[in-house]
């Protein structure tokens, strides 16, 4: 498997962005399997602004954005998977720019680093779909915008990102969304794998082994963006 790290420069350092156990997922239903669509008997589920369906999550929307999501089963298209579990969101629900979802409120304690990582897919299918931009959302603030090209055959292509914040002590919201921008696409951009997980800091001095990336570019480095790429099987819709 390929691997790129991108690292920033926030307000904060982390003792290591991987290795060792993992920690426990501070969000609900980080990898949409709630509802169970299959349950429903249905692959396919649309959900809109203000609906709570998806345990953990409220659809929203950005100013003037579209408000519909899709919740959609690995069973819907041959060879079109999310990367964890077997349900994964598309944030353009039919078509559309600018719907997203919310998280819960996520209690932080004030000192404690925390990462969001999530997964962005864009598809190519007998031709692209064209980029796929997701907005991340931290209490309302934009933190950041991440872009995926599709691949140059049928399927997904997902990569990972991660955005680190420092706690206040404060609950937090997650907010993801389709990108308004009109260079995203409008049909099929993939969400998957939400995770925030708490980080401890690094103590001066004392680096963790895992770390050492980090510290070739000296203490202070702060923050982090990680990508990392994986090709998902062809997709052939019937």
């Amino acid at each position: 498997m390929k691997m790129i790290f991108r690292i920033g420069f926030t307000a904060l350092t982390f003792a290591a962005l991987s290795g060792g156990a993992q920690a426990a997922n501070l969000l609900t239903n980080g990898s949409f399997e709630q509802p169970v669509l299959s349950a429903m008997s249905t692959n396919i589920a649309f959900y809109g602004l203000g609906s709570t369906a998806m345990t953990g999550w409220t659809v929203d929307k950005l100013p003037g954005g579209d408000a519909v999501v899709q919740l959609t089963n690995n069973s819907a298209f041959a060879g079109l998977t999310g990367t964890d579990g077997v349900q994964w969101l598309d944030l353009t629900g039919n078509v559309g720019r600018g719907a997203g979802v919310l998280s819960n409120g996520v209690a932080t304690t004030a000192g404690t680093n925390y990462l969001v990582s999530f997964d962005v897919g864009a598809v190519y299918y007998n031709g692209s779909y064209g980029a796929a931009t997701v907005d991340l959302y931290v209490n309302n603030a934009l933190a950041g915008s991440y872009t995926v090209q599709p691949g140059a055959t049928n399927g997904f292509n997902w990569v990972r990102y991660s955005y680190g914040f420092a706690g206040t002590g404060a609950p937090v919201t997650i907010g993801l969304y389709a990108s308004k921008s009109l260079g995203s696409s409008n049909l099929g951009v993939g969400l998957d794998n939400v995770v925030m997980e708490a980080k401890a800091p690094v103590v001066p001095g004392v680096p963790e082994p895992a770390s050492w990336a980090l510290m070739i570019a000296g203490f202070g480095l702060t923050g982090a963006a990680v990508r990392r790429r994986k090709n998902v099987g062809a997709m052939c819709i019937a």
